[in-house]
């Protein structure tokens, strides 16, 4: 399952707080699962951090999937279609939408801005 910034965002806030808020709840029923994030995802969460290693805590046994040319294929047909309805996504979250198409993956966000992509298996938590 590729993971969205918003799911790591607030599993940081939920571990800072000590909570055991939505994030953690679905870490918990998905254990089994293998998490990935997209490089898009790694850059926006790095603008919070000092340094990478701190990164790298975060995201540890966590695949981080790079950009390639069908990435960017389904980057170009999700703006295209959502540029048809009027509803298109922010351009990160774009990337990240076509990351999770291109590699087949559901996408774990709480942002239902992704369930406007045709194609897209999206996972609340």
């Amino acid at each position: 399952m590729l993971t969205d910034t918003t799911f790591w965002v607030d599993l940081a806030q939920e571990r800072d707080n000590r909570q055991r808020g939505p994030a953690h709840q679905f870490l918990a029923r998905h254990r089994a699962q293998s998490l990935e994030v997209s490089i898009i995802t790694w850059g926006e969460l790095a603008a919070g951090v000092n340094a990478p290693e701190e990164l790298d805590r975060l995201l540890r046994r966590v695949r981080v999937l790079m950009l390639h040319r069908q990435v960017a294929w389904e980057a170009g047909r999700i703006e295209r279609e959502l540029a048809q309805s009027g509803s298109r996504l922010g351009e990160n979250a774009n990337w990240i939408a076509a990351t999770a198409r291109a590699w087949g993956l559901r996408l774990v966000s709480r942002d239902a801005a992704f369930t406007r992509v045709h194609g897209l298996s999206v996972v609340a938590y």
